[in-house]
């Protein structure tokens, strides 16, 4: 085995290299179990899952539907005695010997900040009658590098893709693929769908690559550098919608790197901010660049598509190219090149590492086929009381945690330019209230707590506007929640898997505050010129369209395609793509369903979990309810985006696994059974609403320009 690559289920397609060989005593079996602790995504909460037999969960629990014991834990109070014992009792197991491993087995979890905690198999001896762990696996969540170091220093990167490790050092979110066609997308959402797209038309990418929101042009510049060191790469595909993402700072990268190119084709779509600046720098650039601009989504596709030709066939080229040898990683395929530009790492790209598959045995307490044994928790951390919470307007009066931080600051002129009530923000680093440093916010009180701050001010703030560091996020949430703030937005990426946990248990003791986030844009109400969050808001336009979504850039793009339609916006709410959202999409879709404002609705989904099986089985129930009173159903388009992910692999977002307990293809036909009309790309999203309007008789064809 020594030297040569391992290739299971589990691996990546190419395998991995084998560099050690653990030897271990053999055991005379005469009973195995599986047994894990891991995430409960729907229940929000840990989950202990156990059965008899060992070896795939999955299979087992679709053979036998009460084979698999589920039992959701609170995150306080761990394994306990009750839960114990109905395990002894369900498995004849000894309660003694089980309570030695179940209790260390939880404070290992919570202690290390595990994803998944897996003994498979837990075996009992047939000489002793001891239960042994027999073989474990072990997953870290890697948003919580920064105080997990030591497990962290073990990282064997040898088992890992050199290119991908490179973009990682540089902030990016890459993941090499099959096809011919390089993509640099700013977005998770947006790059899936990219993805997806090229697919649909018949083409296939290289690669997935998320530039993220925080970008620069180094970073940018390092993203081509890493698509051209592909071979197999003979057109790129940049995909631009720009909000926190300057298109001109995107064209400008291009020129930087335009001397790598060596006659590559490259179209380019840069839509939203500075766009046309950005237009204007390709045209500089056309004369040393084979440059194709287009504005829409599926022409952009379609013409990248074009110039990589159809002669390629994924299949054929890569079963040799991407062979590597066992001392490294680094697929033969890979040209050697360089940029002259400084990089620098701009975030955590924590998200880019592998998630073990089997967390996916136990994502959702709706799958098929697992018995649980204890009450089930509500299927929403927040009460659905709180919903309301989430319809903002005029009057809404919002607060601001980490007030005098830089992105605050930044966020709040331009929030306060927009025409959002802001009337004060905390900071810990101050002791006593004072004027915002800024001068055209110095008319707005600081206070170093939320409860020193609610005496002070003229009225109850209805929202906070979390913009802190994620190690700092659930910290600021909680403060909120006692304060009971009514809605909370937090849009932080990455922030630790178990903070959340303490999160959501504290939103179930209570029935006031709502969250939405964290990893979210946040919510925006054009009409009312309210935003709490980071959208790009001069992109929006007052409408009917009302827009949930896991992705912040698939949501500027529906915004777009509906703007474009001349249909514009009600209320945006992005819930995020973390694996435990305040607000989940069902609680998204539930409050455009009771908006009076709102005509139609976008459902904006990805891989990972089954929030949108979840939010279509809603809609039928309403639905069926609104017909039943002689009322007219609101117009619901869709999209779920992640078809083409690679199975195992974590697509930008922490939630977005692919392969997990619902596929996409699972969550469209389900949003197709509940009468939503599925979009094949952002592109067509206008259109199609504008169309549904239109037959109902809810917008005048006259509209229409």
């Amino acid at each position: 085995m020594l030297g040569q690559r391992l290739f299971t289920k589990q691996t990546p397609p190419k395998g991995l290299p084998v560099d050690k060989v653990y030897v271990v005593e053999q055991l005379n079996i005469t009973h195995e179990f599986y047994l894990a602790i891991t995430t409960d995504r729907s229940n929000g909460c840990p989950v202990l899952i156990m059965s008899q037999g060992g070896g795939s969960v999955e299979e087992l629990a679709a053979k036998d539907s009460n084979a698999v014991s589920k039992v959701p834990l609170q995150y306080s109070a761990g394994v306990t005695e009750e839960t114990t014992h109905a395990l002894c009792d369900r498995f004849a197991l000894d309660r003694g010997q089980l309570t030695a491993i179940l209790q260390p087995l939880f404070a290992f979890f919570k202690e290390c900040d595990a994803t998944l905690v897996e003994i498979n198999p837990l075996i009992r001896e047939s000489d002793s009658g001891r239960l042994i762990c027999a073989d474990s696996k072990v997953s870290i969540d890697n948003a919580a590098s920064r105080r997990q170091s030591q497990i962290f220093s073990l990282r064997d990167k040898r088992q890992e893709m050199a290119v991908e490790l490179e973009a990682e050092e540089h902030g990016l979110v890459y993941i090499q693929l099959e096809g011919n066609i390089g993509c640099l997308v700013n977005g998770a959402g947006l790059a899936m769908a990219t993805n997806d797209a090229v697919a649909t038309y018949g083409g296939s990418c290289a690669n997935f690559l998320d530039g993220g929101g925080q970008a620069t042009k180094e970073t940018m510049v390092k993203a081509f550098e890493l698509i051209l060191s592909d071979k197999r790469v003979n057109t790129i595909l940049v995909n631009i919608f720009g909000g926190i993402t300057h298109c001109d700072m995107i064209a400008e990268s291009i020129i930087a790197a335009a001397q790598n190119f060596h006659g590559i084709p490259i179209v380019v779509r840069l839509q939203g901010t500075n766009s046309a600046e950005g237009q204007k720098m390709q045209q500089i650039a056309e004369s040393g660049l084979q440059l194709f601009a287009e504005d829409e989504f599926g022409s952009a596709v379609k013409k990248a598509i074009e110039l990589a030709g159809s002669s390629f066939h994924p299949g054929a080229s890569t079963s040799n190219a991407t062979t590597a040898s066992a001392g490294s990683n680094r697929p033969s395929n890979l040209r050697s090149t360089t940029v002259n530009q400084q990089s620098a790492r701009t975030f955590s790209s924590s998200s880019l590492q592998h998630l073990n598959q089997k967390t996916r045995y136990a994502q959702s307490n709706s799958r098929r086929g697992m018995a649980t044994t204890t009450p089930r928790y509500a299927s929403q951390s927040s009460k659905p009381s709180t919903i309301p919470n989430l319809n903002t307007g005029q009057d809404t009066k919002v607060m601001y945690q980490g007030f005098t931080g830089k992105a605050a600051t930044s966020n709040a002129l331009a929030t306060l330019a927009y025409g959002t009530q802001i009337i004060g923000g905390i900071s810990p680093s101050i002791t006593s209230s004072s004027p915002h440093p800024h001068p055209s916010l110095s008319h707005l009180p600081v206070f170093p707590t939320l409860r020193a701050a609610l005496p002070s001010l003229p009225s109850k703030p209805h929202a906070t506007a979390v913009l802190v560091p994620a190690i700092h996020a659930s910290s600021a949430i909680l403060e909120a929640i006692e304060a009971e703030i009514p809605l909370i937005v937090s849009v932080a990426e990455h922030v630790p898997l178990h903070d959340m946990f303490r999160v959501q248990a504290a939103l179930r003791t209570q029935s006031i505050s709502r969250l939405v986030g964290p990893n979210c844009p946040g919510i925006i109400a054009p009409p009312a010129k309210c935003r709490i969050g980071i959208m790009p808001h001069l992109q929006y336009r007052a409408g009917c369209v009302g827009i949930v979504s896991k992705s912040g850039t698939l949501s500027y793009e529906a915004v777009g395609a509906t703007t474009r339609v001349g249909l514009g916006q009600s209320l945006c709410i992005g819930v995020g793509g973390d694996m435990l959202p305040g607000t989940s999409l069902r609680e998204g879709l539930e409050a455009l369903l009771r908006d009076g404002g709102t005509k139609g609705i976008v459902v904006l989904g990805e891989i990972g979990g089954e929030a949108e099986i979840e939010a279509a089985a809603f809609l039928q129930r309403w639905d069926t309810e609104v017909v039943a009173k002689g009322e007219r159903k609101k117009p619901v388009v869709g999209m779920v985006t992640g078809r083409t992910a690679p199975r195992g692999r974590v697509m930008g977002h922490a939630g977005a696994v692919a392969g997990g307990s619902a596929t996409a293809e699972d969550k469209i036909k389900a949003l197709e059974a509940a009468g939503v009309t599925m979009a094949v790309h952002p592109g067509e999203i206008g259109t199609l609403m504008r169309g549904l309007l239109e037959k109902q008789g809810l917008v005048p064809k006259a509209q229409l320009t």
